[in-house]
């Protein structure tokens, strides 16, 4: 009983125990469970989190292009696509078609492609390599001198700043008479057409004896340029610096001549371009001045004379009761002289005494012809052979004495002197010393006036440059081109056209004061100067301070002329040899009317500076009766008004005229 119980005791905690044990492994199987569905559940909530995190943005702009796209759709109003299948196939259709019809074939689509022949490359390498396509320009070993070179040929360059300029004035005419159209003298020493006829010079450079003139009013027009000499002389020495052959004249710009064109333009603005025969106008005028003027051009910009052959820049006509301006020079790269110059220039003058008697006979196709380097050796420069010189005194005005040149021989053994353009000696070595010095100055002037213009026209100008060919009469084994061993001359490209120009009536407007307008909206205060020229009595007189408004034509009537004679000009009486000339010509009570014709079309500048008693630089627009316009300068008018000032007229003042000689 006692081991019964004992047994049924035992089974009993048994049982316990493993009913406990089956609990605790229910009660962690739960645990398992609900830990693996709660960990399921905070993935998925993790996933999903993720997906928006890295796709939101995205998913925001899609949903914003749609719906944008669906307003534009919706505010368009465009029709929707209706087109078919069957549409689509016969479009297919017609356009295979199109293709199978074509003209283009398969070869000439072949042909436009750039195809790289490959098969002739591979050919080359049958051929051996030419080593002068791998040369260097620079040696490895340079010589310790340059390599000499073969002189090439030159490209001269071309004019520049070329202008045209209308021009007014009393012009002193010979007299003609029989006594001075022979070996005789007028104005103090004329010009002979035999073989002693000779050129003298009295007074403040300019003879005034013999049988007088006649003055008259002419118009002309001035055409000035700049030639580059500097630049010139560059090239040259670029071009030259390492020939083999090098010749201290030769390798030196040598202008001699050059070829001038005059344009007319027409209403459509197209221009009729024809040649101008330069030494026809130029013998024309001369043989009919009375001598010339005085240039109040610094020598040293006058470029040297080639022996036998004319300046390029020619001499101003003897204008009576003023001297030349502005006009004969070229601003800004050839400005006129000083006081000071113009009166150490003209003693120089008397140097400057050019015989040019064969002027009546020369033509253009002669003087091309001559040699330009026949006063020169082949190595460097020489005098010309015979070359006499006979110095005469021919008495002048007021008890000086002139210079006269007389030609015993001519140049080169040429007999007499009907045959060259000769300087004398000393005018000789001074144009050489300019040679030498060709480099103290950027440009050399070019100057013409043509006479032969008419009112109502309206002209433009060009010029082309002509000099010595340096490699003219060089050995052939010394330059690179033999071809032009021959040729005398080179010749420069056209000029760029001048301004165009028209000769002007006799009143010439200046400007004299501009005045800013007062306030916004008036009108500026215009002052204008007006000088009229009487070609009756061929003087000039100025009216000052007239005012206009915009639009006003500057025309003034019943003005008095006063006749004046502008600062550093010989009266008529002076060049006539009757009477000292000071002050003003005689008043002869006359009353003239300025017309210019020109309007005044607008005007600025003329606004005080702040803080001062100046005002900014007055500028004048006038539209002139051909339609051209043309801007006045307070500040640039000036200087032409102020020589027209009361306290500075009378006398001549270091300009004057030189008699009988043609210098151009």
């Amino acid at each position: 009983m006692c081991a019964k119980a004992k047994e049924d005791k035992a089974a009993k905690a048994e049982r316990k125990a493993r009913e406990k044990e089956e609990k605790a492994q229910r009660s962690a199987e739960a645990k398992q469970k609900k830990g693996a569905k709660s960990k399921k559940k905070k993935s998925s909530s993790s996933s999903e989190y993720g997906f928006l995190l890295l796709h939101g943005e995205k998913v925001g702009i899609a949903v914003a292009v749609l719906l944008f796209g669906g307003l534009l759709a919706m505010g368009s109003g465009l029709k929707p696509f209706t087109i078919t299948a069957d549409e689509i196939s016969q479009s297919a259709s017609r356009a295979d078609e199109t293709i199978k019809n074509s003209k283009v074939t398969p070869k000439e689509y072949d042909e436009a492609v750039d195809v790289f022949q490959y098969d002739k490359y591979a050919e080359l390498i049958k051929s051996s390599v030419k080593v002068n396509m791998y040369e260097t320009p620079v040696r490895w070993e340079q010589s310790l001198f340059p390599d000499k070179t073969k002189r090439p040929s030159i490209k001269p360059l071309p004019l520049e700043n070329l202008r045209a300029r209308a021009c007014i004035g009393a012009i002193m005419y010979n007299e003609i008479s029989a006594s001075n159209t022979g070996a005789g003298a007028g104005m103090g020493g004329g010009i002979g057409a035999g073989a002693m006829g000779a050129a003298g010079m009295g007074g403040m450079s300019g003879g005034m004896g013999g049988n007088g003139g006649e003055l008259k009013g002419r118009q002309w027009i001035t055409v000035t340029g700049s030639i580059p000499i500097r630049k010139q002389q560059t090239a040259y020495n670029d071009a030259f610096g390492d020939a083999q052959y090098l010749d201290d004249t030769r390798d030196q710009p040598r202008y001699v001549y050059y070829k001038l064109e005059r344009g007319v333009v027409s209403a459509s603005g197209s221009i009729d371009w024809k040649p101008i025969d330069v030494i026809r106008a130029i013998k024309r005028e001369n043989n009919l001045w009375s001598g010339v003027g005085s240039d109040q051009v610094g020598y040293n910009y006058l470029a040297p004379t080639v022996s036998n052959f004319p300046p390029m820049a020619m001499s101003p006509p003897p204008m009576a009761n003023k001297p030349f301006g502005e006009e004969i020079a070229n601003l800004p790269n050839i400005p006129l002289n000083s006081t000071e110059q113009i009166a150490i220039q003209s003693d120089e003058l008397k140097e400057w005494a050019q015989l040019q008697d064969a002027m009546s006979q020369m033509s253009e196709d002669e003087l091309l012809s001559r040699d330009p380097f026949a006063d020169v050796a082949a190595g460097g420069s020489r005098m010309s052979a015979g070359l006499g010189m006979n110095m005469s005194m021919d008495a002048g005005m007021g008890g000086s004495s002139g210079i006269g040149v007389g030609m015993g021989a001519g140049v080169d053994g040429v007999g007499g002197a009907g045959n060259s353009w000769l300087v004398n000696q000393n005018a000789i070595n001074a144009s050489r010393m300019r040679i030498q010095q060709a480099t103290t100055v950027d440009y050399y002037l070019f100057r013409f006036f043509d006479f032969e213009v008419e009112p109502d026209t309206t002209y433009v100008y060009r010029v082309k440059l002509i000099l010595a060919n340096p490699n003219y009469g060089v050995e052939e084994r010394f330059v690179e081109d033999p071809a032009t061993l021959e040729q005398r001359f080179i010749e420069s490209d056209f000029s760029d056209p001048s301004n165009p120009v028209a000769l002007g009536a006799d009143a010439r407007v200046f400007a004299e004061t501009v005045e800013a307008p007062a306030r916004a909206g008036s009108e500026p205060v215009i002052a204008l100067s007006s000088i009229y020229f009487d070609a009756e009595s061929a003087s000039e007189s100025i009216v000052k301070g007239q005012r206009l408004r915009r639009g006003a034509v500057a025309n003034f009537y019943n003005q008095s002329h006063n006749p004046i004679n502008v600062q550093g000009g010989m009266s008529a009486d002076m060049m006539m040899g009757n009477a000292t000339g000071k002050g003003k010509s005689k008043n002869n009570k006359k009353s003239v009317n300025h017309v210019s014709d020109e309007t005044v079309a607008d005007a600025l500048g003329g606004v005080k500076i702040s803080g001062s008693d100046y005002r900014s630089p007055g500028k004048i627009l006038l539209l002139e009766p051909n339609g051209l316009l043309q801007i006045r300068e307070v500040k640039e008018d000036a200087r032409e008004l102020s020589r027209y000032d009361d306290s500075n007229t009378g006398g001549m003042m270091g300009g004057g005229m030189m008699g009988g000689g043609m210098m151009m």
